[in-house]
């Protein structure tokens, strides 16, 4: 009795790197092979070596990796805005903010603040 294997359709040509069988990673743990460690197929090296691997990696992945709730892009800030807070030198309530960790992890956040009102900026160590 034979058993059948189905190749995932979601293995492309330029996957040399992965099974084409099961689609797991290739491990480089033998001298003229390479093997999957889950359905143990393997490959000659020769047949993947010399070949360019090339990632493309988005701004989300990265934020998303590095555990960020927004990114400088272009030298701006995402910035919210506080209704609660008045500026200290125009009175105007509502300025902009953003938060970041200046000092020991033990300690608060520094609040910077903006006025939209006179461009007058500010910070609050929570």
């Amino acid at each position: 009795m034979g058993s059948k294997v189905e190749i995932k359709s979601s293995i492309h040509q330029s996957d040399f790197m992965f099974c084409e069988i099961c689609g797991t990673m290739f491990s480089f743990d033998k001298r003229n092979y390479v093997h999957c460690p889950l359905c143990h197929s393997r490959k000659k090296i020769k047949e993947i070596a010399g070949k360019e691997i090339k990632y493309t990696v988005s701004e989300e992945q990265i934020r998303r990796e590095l555990g960020l709730s927004s990114i400088e892009i272009s030298g701006e800030r995402t910035r919210s805005m506080d209704y609660n807070v008045r500026c200290p030198k125009c009175s105007n309530k509502g300025v902009y903010y953003h938060t970041q960790q200046t000092r020991s992890a033990d300690e608060g956040q520094t609040m910077f603040y903006n006025c939209p009102n006179c461009g007058y900026n500010f910070t609050d160590n929570t």
